[in-house]
């Protein structure tokens, strides 16, 4: 009988930690969605390869990633050469997952990830920035970039096109715009 109960007990306290742990991450999957973002659907690493050969990335850029979600375009941009890569994720079990993987890989001296809205990110250092975000964002977003990007930085937008900055350069649904005078 007490083996029962023991067993009951452990059960019990495994579904309350699962009940938790699923309205933690489930919760913050709405994160985005209250903070006008977009929700976490990673690009795959077919669509990372391009985007980072399109980036052109060399030694003295400082790579930003809006909506970084596990860190991967932060890992593979110090990996193509980048100086630095901050990313900006709102959900904060990504935001500690990109941070674990940045110190597994030995980057975390390069790799910034800060839990905070990509509308509050401070891009004006930025020379490359990564973004794949939704449709109904990308006009706010163009005005951000605008105002805040400095002159010749360049921003690689995964499937959505901003509606009146165009491109200088696009392959599979992959933009690639670069800021110019004003």
């Amino acid at each position: 009988m007490g083996s029962v109960i023991a067993i009951l007990l452990f059960g019990s306290i495994a579904v309350i930690l699962l009940c938790f742990a699923s309205m933690f991450w489930f919760g913050g999957l709405l994160l985005p969605v209250i903070f006008k973002g977009g929700p976490f659907v990673p690009s795959s690493n077919k669509r990372m390869q391009i985007m980072i050969r399109l980036a052109n990335i060399k030694s003295t850029d400082r790579v930003v990633d809006l909506g970084s979600g596990e860190g991967k375009f932060l890992i593979a941009a110090i990996r193509a050469g980048a100086q630095s890569a901050e990313g900006y994720e709102i959900h904060p079990v990504l935001v500690l997952y990109s941070r674990m993987r940045a110190r597994i890989n030995k980057m975390q001296n390069k790799i910034k990830v800060h839990q905070q809205s990509f509308w509050k990110a401070d891009v004006s250092n930025a020379t490359i920035v990564f973004l794949y975000q939704l449709p109904d964002h990308m006009q706010k977003l163009q005005d951000k970039l605008e105002k805040e990007l400095p002159i010749g930085a360049r921003v690689i937008s995964n499937t959505f096109t901003f509606p009146t900055w165009p491109p200088i350069q696009q392959e599979d649904n992959i933009y690639v715009y670069e800021k110019t005078g004003s």
